[in-house]
């Protein structure tokens, strides 16, 4: 029995192939100096091999050739024609890297009934054995594929392009930024905990001007209101000068050293008080003979008095004494009164080295008053002022005005 040889054809159509581009904007770093360096973007490209769109394939039919022996039949028989199906599938088409089409061979499955017999008899003929057998078919032509389209969807890769990216959009949350600007930051806040700070006022008090006089009473130099006055009354005698009661212009001096010394000294009164008024007058001091005014401004304590003392004394020269000082910063300003029974005929001598004369009372009837300032005030000792007198009494105050 023959088998008819089949013809298979094969149309190879595009699939279109699907390209996948996964990536992000680039990412846009502003540095301070607003320079936006962008970062490349992630290409990738996802697809398939592009379909082969050419003519058919025509595969040669396959050689099969069935081979099977004739049944042993007793009698000649007519049978009627047995149903011959060939099951089998289309060939499977592996494209090479050459583009040659290589069809594997079709499996081929030949059943059929028992033969109807015409006659009265039945007879079982041996069973014909069936091989199939083929060839894989040539090819008719080779077909070179068309290219494949690509289509790129979600975006266009940049290749070998400069492309300067756009302005960065900023979202500012929370104030303003300030570029290439300078900034006057607010003055800090200031939180003491443990106790309340001590804080030293630096500005400094500062000698304006004094008078002097050979009565009982002194003008007072110019003042402001706030300006402290010191006064010194001076006595040749043992006894300390009192001050006047307050009245008018005249105000209640408070004393800084009132004490009488012994025979044959001197005795000195040192007293101060604020201005409440630019017209403060001495007012007249019972035992003064001469008398100093000064007038200090500034950021004056309201105790505005720190070290003192007063001596008296007999001796050549006379000498102001030592005071331990509230302030050793040099904020302080040293008052040194000298005061002789008996001033020599050449007068008093110059002013130690570190102090400077500010205003002498006298000489009147060989008496006479002098008031010193120390240049450097961080630190204080007795200091003598030479008068040249033969060991007449005198008497001596330091004073130290603290701000």
């Amino acid at each position: 029995m023959g088998v008819t040889g089949w013809f298979a054809e094969l149309i190879c159509d595009v699939e279109p192939a699907t390209i996948i581009i996964t990536g992000s904007t680039p990412n846009v770093v502003s540095t301070t100096d607003t320079h936006i360096f962008p970062e490349p973007a992630m290409l990738t490209v996802i697809g398939e091999r592009p379909g082969v769109n050419g003519p058919p394939v025509s595969p040669l039919p396959a050689e099969i050739a069935v081979t099977g022996g004739t049944p042993s039949i007793g009698e000649t028989l007519a049978p009627a024609g047995a149903e011959v199906t060939v099951t089998g599938s289309t060939p499977e088409i592996v494209q090479t890297a050459n583009h040659l089409l290589q069809p594997t061979g079709a499996s081929a499955t030949v059943t059929g009934g028992t033969p109807v017999i015409v006659t009265g008899k039945i007879l079982l003929p041996t069973a014909a054995t069936v091989s199939l057998t083929g060839g894989t078919p040539r090819l008719v032509s080779q077909v070179p594929p068309t290219a494949a389209t690509v289509t790129i969807t979600g975006g266009r890769p940049l290749i070998n392009v400069t492309y300067p990216p756009p302005t960065a959009q900023l979202t500012i949350t929370g104030g303003r930024p300030l570029l290439e600007s300078r900034i006057a930051p607010p003055g800090g806040t200031i939180t003491v905990t443990g106790g309340t700070p001590i804080v030293t006022n630096n500005t400094l008090i500062s000698f304006v001007s004094a008078n002097s006089s050979t009565t009982g009473s002194v003008t007072i130099p110019t003042h402001a209101i706030g300006d402290l006055i010191v006064l010194c009354a001076f006595d040749s005698q043992n006894t300390a000068p009192t001050k006047p009661s307050a009245g008018g212009t005249v105000p209640n001096w408070n004393y800084i050293d009132n004490t009488n010394t012994s025979a044959g000294q001197a005795a000195l009164t040192t007293a101060w008080f604020i201005a409440n008024a630019t017209n403060t007058t001495s007012g007249t001091w019972t035992w003064a003979e001469q008398m100093i005014a000064v007038v200090i401004t500034g950021p004056v304590a309201s105790t505005p008095i720190g070290g003192h003392a007063a001596v008296g004394g007999a001796a050549v020269n006379v000498t102001a004494p030592a005071v331990t000082m509230t302030h050793t910063d040099g904020s302080s300003i040293l008052l040194h009164f000298h005061a002789t029974a008996f001033i020599n005929g050449g007068g008093w001598s110059s002013a130690p080295a570190g102090y400077t004369h500010r205003v002498v009372a006298g000489p009147s009837s060989s008496r006479s008053l002098l008031l010193n300032t120390k240049d450097v005030t961080t630190s204080d000792g007795s200091v003598t002022q030479p008068d040249g007198s033969s060991g007449w009494a005198f008497a001596a105050a330091t004073v130290e005005i603290i701000n």
